[in-house]
Parts: C-alpha cells; sequence; structure tokens
C-alpha cells in the first residue's frame, strides 16, 4: 500500500514538472525561432526477495530530461533585409558569456559600434569565429550566408549544425549550448538554405499544447484522489483493524 502512495506522490510530481514544460512553450509561443520541448520521465521498477525471502516490488519514476523538438517553424514575411531565416537544418553561431551559442531567431541589427547584433544586444559571429562588423550602407545576406557591403562580400555567417541535437541544451538567455563539443563538433550544413526578409515562427501548436495542459491537469486530480484513496484505506487499517 505504501507503493500506491509513493506512486501516486512521484506521477503527481512528474506531471507538475511537466506542466512547467508547457508554461514555458505556450510563453514563447510568439518567440521567432523558438523550438518546442518536451519532458521525458523514466520509469523503473525493481523487484526481488528481502533477507527473509519475502517478494518486495520497487518503483521509481523521475523526470529525466527536456528534449527538444527541432521541426522547421512557419515561415514569416517581414521584409525587413536584417530578418534571416534558415529553411533547413543549422543554427546562426552568436558571442555568449560562456562560449558560443546558438540560435534559429535570426532577428538581425547594427548597433552604434557597427556591430551585427540578435535584437537581444548579442553580437554575431562570422565563420571565423570573430564579431561581425558593418561598415558601409547597403547590406545584403546570400543564400550561403554570405555578407555583401555595398556589393562587396566583406564575410560569411556562421551558420553550423550537429551531427546529435540531442546534446543542446536550452539556456536561460535563449540560447542553445553543445554540451559535448569534442562528441558533437559543429559542422556547416550542407546546403546552406538563409532567406532574407523573413523569420522562422516558433515550432509550438499552442491548441495542441493547451489540451496536453488540461489533460495533464485531470491526470494530476486523478493521482490525487489515488493518493487519498490510499491513504484512507491505511488509516483505517491501523486506526480501525489494529483495534480488533
Amino acid at each position: 500500500m505504501v507503493n500506491g502512495l509513493y506512486t501516486a506522490s512521484r506521477g503527481m510530481s512528474n506531471i507538475l514538472a511537466k506542466q512547467d514544460v508547457h508554461a514555458q512553450n505556450l510563453a514563447n509561443a510568439g518567440t521567432n525561432g523558438f523550438k518546442l520541448g518536451r519532458l521525458v520521465n523514466s520509469a523503473e521498477v525493481i523487484i526481488g526477495r528481502n533477507d527473509e525471502g519475502e517478494l518486495r516490488q520497487r518503483e521509481l519514476q523521475n523526470p529525466s530530461e527536456v528534449r527538444t523538438s527541432f521541426s522547421q517553424g512557419p515561415m514569416i514575411h517581414t521584409g525587413n533585409n536584417f530578418d534571416l531565416a534558415l529553411s533547413n537544418s543549422g543554427f546562426f553561431t552568436v558571442e555568449g558569456e560562456q562560449g558560443p551559442g546558438y540560435t534559429r531567431n535570426g532577428g538581425l541589427s547594427v548597433n552604434a559600434y557597427g556591430e551585427l547584433v540578435t535584437l537581444t544586444g548579442r553580437r554575431m559571429l562570422d565563420d571565423s569565429g570573430a564579431p561581425i562588423i558593418i561598415k558601409g550602407d547597403a547590406v545584403r545576406f546570400a543564400e550561403d550566408g554570405g555578407i555583401f557591403v555595398d556589393g562587396r562580400r566583406t564575410g560569411t555567417l556562421a551558420i553550423v549544425d550537429f551531427p546529435d541535437k540531442g546534446k543542446l541544451r536550452y539556456g536561460e538567455d535563449g540560447l542553445f549550448r553543445n554540451s559535448d563539443p569534442d562528441g558533437n563538433p559543429a559542422s556547416s550544413p550542407v546546403p546552406v538554405q538563409l532567406t532574407s526578409g523573413f523569420l522562422e515562427g516558433s515550432n509550438v501548436d499552442t491548441i495542441s499544447t493547451m489540451v496536453n495542459m488540461i489533460a495533464d491537469f485531470r491526470n494530476y486530480e486523478a493521482d490525487q484522489k489515488a493518493f487519498h484513496a490510499v491513504d484512507e484505506t491505511l488509516r483505517k487499517a491501523v486506526n480501525e483493524v489494529g483495534r480488533i
């Protein structure tokens, strides 16, 4: 019976963790380049005998990790030359506080120092890992990531991809980071397909996410009822059956 309490309580904890992920998805449904996250749970049932030869069962349930869906988001036309979208696999490389970060959000601008930056002010990096400086007026971005200023090619955006995207971790700053740089090295996607004047929208399906939130809430209520039912049975076993 105690196993029933444990199973119900762990189920409720897991559902609360899933609701946090759903909430983050919904909050970023309008964030360009955002990728849907899904919580993956691990479950383990251990069956064995104790020192007295009695059969015992133990259940372990834990949220293991949040996995990201890297499916393509909708292409949104803006007409702004500094809005860039990748129509295939790959990530823009951005300067981060702890090494390079990666994003699908191609909303860019030029700051007061002539640096090409994201809308949050982080500097974009070129294919040599250096910040990109814009010196000129007419700026154009080619499909292969090339940067043309006043008709002359001055550099190339660092657009990279990874053999195992499952090793990318989404940070609080909205950037992905590679958790295994040695075993999962960045490389240039073949081919690079960059489109200027468009942004990639979030791949979050708001209706589906809200339906999942409601379903998880109902599952939480069911676990809560099961918990109270087991608790009441144990109470009667101790306070009523124990007196007979």
